[in-house]
């Protein structure tokens, strides 16, 4: 009996210890616990919002990255600036009186198909839409919410369309099809004639988007070099408004960027200043990823030197005139 009872005490020791342990074990998991749930997260400051939906913004205008817009936004890049656009489009007619939509419908060379007003306009914005986003590159330098906390200022930096080369590159399209230098004078002169003035205004509009889309890559007397897009040699500073939506979203507003639109090319740098083409493709904010970049291009154009050469050899067929 007396070993059967120490047994027994020996087995309600061990349980008592074993619980011991367990409740042990449970309270340093507990500690643990409350130890995690005190600290508290960190909290997203006004500027690190208004910055990031800033740069959502700045990726789908400058460079082609425009995944994260719609979650912003509520739709598609594409689709809010075709918006715009379309603002923009009805009022440059009603404004330049090019209506009605016949009278200044025009098939401007034999090899395009007529284009009505609307179409001429629109497809100059868009053109220049998608150019922006050649600028590839940009670098948020300030943020400063108003004491409202409902709309901020943001500052960026970037390279900017130029707008003489835009120009240039349209005038000697424009040249061309007119028949050559001697002709321009006339041209100019006609001008004076309101009615003929919308329609110079309308072929400029043509030219530019068709330029631009290398539609002119197959006729012999356009340079292709001109067709590249016009950068500044500079980087310039450039201010956007934002302002908070009831989602706690900062966005701008389809005024402001027709105004951004506008800023985004820049006047003040001379002809001798143009960049054609862009070697600042990334969506990266830094120069040096940009730099990086750069090089690694420069091996590439290196080696398809040859290969290009050899397929300038294989184009034959006769090409007609702008």
């Amino acid at each position: 009996m007396k070993k059967i009872k120490l047994l027994s005490i020996l087995a309600l020791s061990t349980l008592a210890l074993g619980a011991c342990s367990l409740t042990s074990k449970k309270s340093e998991s507990a500690s643990a616990t409350t130890e995690q749930t005190t600290e508290e997260p960190k909290k997203e400051s006004v500027e690190d919002k208004v910055t990031k939906d800033a740069e959502v913004l700045l990726d789908s205008v400058l460079t082609s990255d425009s995944a994260r817009f719609k979650k912003v936004y509520g739709e598609t890049y594409e689709k809010w600036t075709d918006a715009v656009i379309a603002v923009q489009t009805s009022e440059k007619i009603k404004d330049d009186g090019l209506t009605p939509a016949s009278t200044y419908s025009v098939q401007w060379h034999q090899d395009f198909p007529v284009e009505t007003p609307e179409e001429t306009i629109s497809g100059f914005l868009k053109q220049r839409r998608k150019m922006f986003q050649e600028i590839g590159s940009y670098t948020i330098k300030d943020v400063k919410v108003d004491e409202s906390g409902d709309s901020a200022t943001v500052t960026f930096n970037s390279k900017k369309l130029h707008s003489k080369g835009l120009a240039s590159s349209t005038r000697d399209v424009l040249t061309t099809l007119i028949g050559g230098i001697d002709n321009l004078g006339k041209y100019n002169k006609a001008g004076a004639d309101a009615d003929v003035k919308r329609y110079q205004t309308l072929i400029s509009y043509w030219i530019f988007e068709h330029l631009f889309r290398k539609d002119f890559s197959t006729y012999n007397d356009v340079d292709p070099n001109l067709a590249q897009t016009p950068f500044t040699t500079g980087d310039f500073d450039t201010e956007i408004k934002l302002t908070k939506d009831k989602d706690g979203n900062w966005l701008i507003s389809q005024e402001d960027y027709r105004t951004l639109a506008t800023e985004l090319i820049d006047n003040t740098e001379g002809y001798d200043k143009i960049v054609r083409g862009n070697s600042a493709k990334s969506t990266d904010k830094s120069k040096d990823a940009d730099k990086s970049k750069d090089a690694d291009k420069s091996k590439d154009a290196d080696k398809s030197k040859d290969a290009d050469k050899s397929k300038d050899k294989d184009k034959s067929k006769e090409k007609s005139n702008v």
